[in-house]
């Protein structure tokens, strides 16, 4: 946060005489102030979510197998950002959703009876994983890797949820603001990324979310629409 004071004040001073800061200055600003602004908002991304599935006691329409592979996603970017040493406006809403992903995973758990298997591997690969962290084993060029590897993770993460959408004809119990969310905070992301300099591999990873949370999000408003219109139509019948 103590980057923003000096950019701020740059602004005003060129604001004071009269002119508009140059883009040296704006760009940066504005990329500290979306990045920030994002990290804050991640904080309740996944909660309307969270509060459908303890609303519904159902978990219903949300594939496990997608939120296990968000979940390994979102632990390398968080690893990715904390050892190239990035700010931590550029990735902090990783970390942020890491820990709103594991409450969301555990009341799918929950929710769909899921064998304790599947929460017993993914808590093994974590411990592990955290583990070399600690111990300094992963490097920049093995993270940088890893990041180029969680694209093709977000792919996977993301297209059995589309095809599921698809085959049901319905989102179950997908919630529309969380992926309103998430589509904002990719197109936010695109433009900090390349401003705090995250490479072009973080670039890439954000316009691949942007797609597929774009999808989803039509999805969401394309097949909740159907079902409305579906309700009206057996109302009228019964009347």
């Amino acid at each position: 946060m103590a980057e923003v004071v000096p950019l701020m004040e740059a602004s005003i001073g060129y604001l004071l005489k009269g002119k508009l800061p140059p883009s040296a200055v704006l760009a940066p600003l504005l990329s500290k102030v979306l990045g920030y602004t994002i990290l804050v908002f991640s904080c309740i991304v996944k909660v309307p979510q969270i509060l459908t599935l303890l609303r519904v006691k159902s978990a219903e329409g949300l594939s496990s197998f997608s939120f296990e592979m968000e979940q390994i996603g979102l632990a390398i970017h968080t690893a990715y950002g904390f050892i190239l040493g990035l700010p931590i406006s550029a990735f902090g809403e990783a970390a942020v959703l890491l820990l709103q992903n594991t409450v969301l995973l555990l009341l799918i758990y929950q929710f769909s009876r899921a064998q304790l298997v599947r929460p017993l591997a993914l808590t093994s690969l974590f411990a592990v994983a955290g583990g070399y962290l600690l111990s300094g084993g992963i490097t920049k060029d093995i993270i940088t890797r890893a990041y180029d590897l969680n694209n093709v993770i977000f792919i996977v993460a993301r297209v059995p949820q589309i095809i599921q959408n698809f085959k049901a004809r319905s989102t179950g119990h997908l919630s529309m603001v969380t992926f309103v969310a998430n589509v904002a905070g990719c197109l936010i992301r695109i433009f900090t990324s390349i401003q705090e300099g995250g490479g072009i591999t973080m670039v890439r990873g954000f316009v691949i979310g942007l797609a597929l949370n774009l999808t989803i999000l039509l999805q969401i408003l394309y097949y909740g629409r159907a079902k409305s219109s579906h309700k009206q139509a057996a109302k009228k019948k019964a009347n």
